[in-house]
């Protein structure tokens, strides 16, 4: 097992702690990050092993997550959109395009992502999918645009499916140098814009049948489910970064302690749920997943107000941590965000002023 003994992890988060100070200011791709994450072994966590990753249990996946965001949400919301790329490889029933993909991975020659929320969440409402798949010799042919390809310029693979005229998906392992791939500008984000995270347009691309991970199916995607802990994980890891943040300034100002310690309870608290969780045999229940993810944003975004709020003036400079700590809180307000979390979020808007 590729893992880490908690002297390795201090080593890491404190170097990745240090590539992320001036990584906003840059924008941009985090190399030398991820970098740190391949040296240590982590990216092969998710590749299985007979394809020769050397893949860990789900709660130490949840934990190193956590970790990781404290320390550079960025790099880890990135390695997250790697690992949904492999995990949707993992379980093709295309035996000779999951092998040749996976080692291909776990030797680290090339990156995946994924563009897959056209088939879930974004852009449903509309009339004609957002990416359509017309079936036509050897293939098909794609049409259309991919929203929200995090790393879509740095990628060599990109899963993402479409819409047949029957209403069935496919999911397929898409080339980015395939003729008719464009990947577009990445627009200006609130934060995390080092994701390079982009809009993908497919003119009439040619897909053959050997690049099919899964498909055709009404729902493509409900093999493997969906976000899970992983959300929670980050938001929690994001809400720690803004704790430590503000335990620093209580070192200083008696009056922060009370504060801190309370948010650092709650913190503690929701982490031994999810770990929880992720060390269960059976699959989480979406109700405990939900009640987790909107207790894990709420916190995200909590500990930013209070490490602002802490900083006083400094805290409102662009340039500060607990700036940036707020803008990154709000991803957890958009990202993979389900209907009920939403809705719990904005009743507590609502009523924050009673």
């Amino acid at each position: 097992m590729a893992r880490l003994n908690p002297d390795r992890w201090e080593v890491l988060l404190g170097r990745l702690r240090a590539h992320n100070a001036g990584l906003e200011a840059a924008g941009e791709w985090p190399s030398a990050s991820w970098d740190l994450l391949r040296e240590a072994g982590i990216l092969k966590w998710f590749v299985p092993a007979d394809c020769g990753g050397e893949p860990v249990e789900d709660a130490e996946i949840q934990a190193g997550y956590l970790r990781l965001a404290s320390a550079c949400l960025t790099v880890t919301f990135i390695l997250t959109q790697r690992n949904a790329a492999v995990a949707r490889i993992a379980i093709s029933r295309n035996v000779e395009l999951r092998g040749d993909l996976l080692r291909r991975l776990a030797e680290e020659a090339i990156f995946a992502t994924v563009g897959i929320s056209h088939l879930t969440t974004s852009r449903q409402h509309l009339a004609i999918p957002a990416v359509q798949a017309i079936p036509v010799s050897g293939g098909w042919r794609f049409r259309g645009e991919v929203p929200w390809v995090t790393g879509a310029a740095r990628a060599d693979v990109i899963v993402t499916g479409g819409v047949q005229p029957d209403d069935r998906q496919v999911l397929v392992a898409l080339e980015r140098t395939t003729p008719g791939v464009r990947v577009q500008p990445p627009p200006r984000l609130l934060a995390l814009n080092e994701s390079w995270t982009a809009t993908v347009t497919l003119d009439d691309v040619f897909v053959a049948e050997e690049r099919l991970l899964l498909g055709p199916e009404e729902n493509v995607l409900k093999a493997g489910g969906a976000g899970g802990l992983t959300t929670s994980s980050l938001a929690l890891g994001s809400a720690l970064n803004s704790i430590r943040g503000l335990e620093a300034e209580a070192g200083r100002r008696e009056a922060l302690r009370e504060p801190a310690a309370n948010l650092r309870e709650t913190f503690e608290r929701l982490q031994d749920g999810l770990l929880a969780l992720a060390a269960r045999d059976e699959p989480a229940a979406a109700e405990e997943l939900e009640t987790l993810r909107r207790h894990a944003n709420a916190l995200a975004l909590n500990a930013a107000q209070a490490w602002l709020s802490a900083s006083k003036g400094a805290g409102f400079l662009a340039s500060h941590p607990a700036s940036r700590a707020i803008r990154e809180a709000q991803f957890f307000q958009v990202w993979s965000c389900p209907q009920d979390v939403l809705t719990a979020a904005l009743q507590a808007f609502a009523c924050a002023g009673e």
